[in-house]
């Protein structure tokens, strides 16, 4: 049986849907009008933003704390699939109109790894670089489409819309009941889809959008771009040492210089400076002066 609503239902509810779940809509249609406009570097940290809050609004709702994970969205996946394995989504679909040569087979797990790895708060800075695939705003799509339907309380008795005999079953039953249905969770994306915040931000969201546009919206043509970037920091850094031993001692006071005046993670430090010395190993061997 399924529970009445717990203590404190709205005021939590409130919050979360404030705090959470409306920003979270915003990160996301902001990350769709990056992808589309080749803006990568905010496409990535729009897209972990907006699935990190979204996973914290699924565990909040469901007597769980958001706290402790910061923005690590792969172990907040860790921690939400367990709570309804069965309604997140366990496998991508091509759409019918994305040519199969350019789609990429990929889990669902290992997409989320690799958006955190691209999207990760020091990737802001491009430390690490990126490879964008052309289907990845595809499978943003689902993995929100799947995720957002979990952010309310999964146990409670399901109340729909004009049953004069309430049923008996539980949200989560619902959801399992309509596995394509938009959950209307009354926040921002809502607004956006409605074109109730205008009509730009209504096609960004919608665009190519085949879990929340429904069979009826007329989509515009798009194409099916890849992009890729190296991190530049790595490039600046070793370049000089491949040149010969004669420009050691620039390339080591370029890097004097990063360590002293740009916030490093301590495990890039590690591999760039075992990197360095592979690098300046190899130079000598060569004899490159």
């Amino acid at each position: 049986m399924p529970y009445e609503f717990p203590d404190l239902h709205a005021e939590k509810h409130s919050l979360v849907r404030e705090l959470f779940i409306s920003t979270a809509d915003d990160n996301y249609t902001a990350a769709r009008w990056c992808f589309q406009q080749g803006l990568n570097v905010d496409f990535f940290w729009l897209a972990v933003h907006c699935l990190e809050k979204y996973f914290k609004a699924v565990l909040l709702m469901n007597g769980r704390s958001s706290r402790g994970f910061g923005h690590d969205i792969f172990r907040l996946y860790a921690a939400v699939r367990p709570l309804a394995p069965e309604l997140l989504i366990s496998q991508f679909v091509r759409p019918d109109n994305m040519p199969a040569h350019m789609w990429r087979e990929e889990t669902v797990v290992d997409f989320i790894q690799r958006i955190f790895q691209d999207g990760n708060a020091d990737n802001r800075y491009l430390l690490y670089g990126y490879g964008r695939n052309p289907e990845d705003l595809f499978k943003l799509d689902q993995v929100v489409f799947s995720v957002r339907r979990l952010a309310q309380a999964l146990e409670v008795r399901y109340v729909g819309e004009g049953d004069d005999d309430p049923p008996r079953y539980s949200r989560r039953e619902a959801l399992a009941m309509r596995p394509t249905r938009h959950e209307n969770l009354q926040s921002n994306l809502e607004q956006t889809m409605e074109g109730k915040r205008g009509g730009e931000l209504q096609r960004v969201l919608l665009n190519w959008n085949f879990p929340f546009a429904g069979d009826h919206y007329r989509h515009e043509p798009s194409t099916f771009t890849s992009a890729f970037q190296n991190p530049m920091l790595m490039t600046r850094l070793y370049e000089t040492l491949d040149c010969g031993t004669s420009h050691f001692a620039e390339g080591d006071r370029l890097w004097a210089w990063v360590q002293a005046n740009i916030q490093l993670p301590g495990s890039l430090v590690a591999e760039v400076e075992a990197e360095r010395e592979r690098r300046k190993q190899a130079t000598i061997a060569a004899g490159r002066v």
